[in-house]
């Protein structure tokens, strides 16, 4: 039991990854607040997770507001005394080329991927601080690091925040808190299989990894098997081309 007392917020947890992540982390022993914006679909998968016998709240909240992500954290505070582990997977993907995105769109893209990010890690940071201990993990993606073509602002928003993330780590080092970010390759979610660049994708051959194996590498990141890892990139790739 990795997480043994541990205290988990999982962001975008009613669904395919950020519901596998709450249920391996709910395994290795941690009480895991499930967020997402969707009720019923969140009720539903935390829900599931208590069925299996694992400690899984949902809390309903947008994180792109300020007013929900404050709530949420001072709910998790408040009830647990302390938030331990924070993981940023809410997100979203629209595949439309630089020249016909709306700037509306793209503002959407950036507001869902990255400012979530921002305020759910602004929000926790003073618990964590003044714990002095913390670990932050953000759900970045191999388009941050080999930008996709026909998903700019996709590729934009991920991108920022594996340097949010490097950057952050070296801030948060002395408050003994970690922040590390994952970018997997195609993951087997519906995200994926409803993505216009599904076959693009698939046409370089490599791995379509199934979101418990995305999972165990947050799971390395969040545990202590990554002692003193912080500001780093994990990339999981089965193959060198899209």
């Amino acid at each position: 039991m990795l997480l043994e007392g541990k205290t988990a917020i999982v962001t975008g947890a009613n669904r395919g990854l950020g519901k596998a992540v709450s249920r391996k982390l709910a395994q290795e022993g941690a009480k895991v607040i499930m967020a997402g914006r969707k009720k019923d679909d969140l009720d539903k998968a935390a829900a599931e997770l208590r069925g299996e016998g694992l400690s899984a709240e949902p809390f309903v909240a947008d994180v792109t507001k300020e007013s929900d992500v404050s709530a949420l954290a001072g709910y998790a505070a408040e009830k647990y005394g302390k938030i331990d582990i924070l993981v940023n997977n809410a997100g979203i993907s629209k595949e439309i080329k630089l020249a016909e995105i709306s700037m509306e769109t793209w503002d959407e893209i950036i507001e869902v991927n990255l400012r979530s990010v921002v305020l759910m890690t602004k929000a926790v940071l003073p618990y964590m601080t003044e714990k002095k201990s913390g670990n932050i993990v953000n759900i970045g993606s191999g388009a941050a690091l080999r930008g996709l073509p026909g998903s700019c602002a996709y590729s934009a928003s991920k991108a920022a925040v594996v340097c949010l993330t490097q950057a952050l780590g070296d801030e948060v080092r002395e408050h003994n808190i970690r922040c590390n970010v994952v970018c997997p390759g195609p993951v087997d979610t519906e995200l994926f299989q409803k993505s216009e660049r599904r076959e693009f994708i698939l046409a370089a051959g490599g791995d379509v990894f199934e979101p418990e194996t995305v999972a165990n590498g947050v799971l390395y990141l969040a545990s202590d098997m990554s002692k003193g890892v912080s500001s780093q990139v994990l990339t999981i790739r089965g193959f060198n081309r899209w």
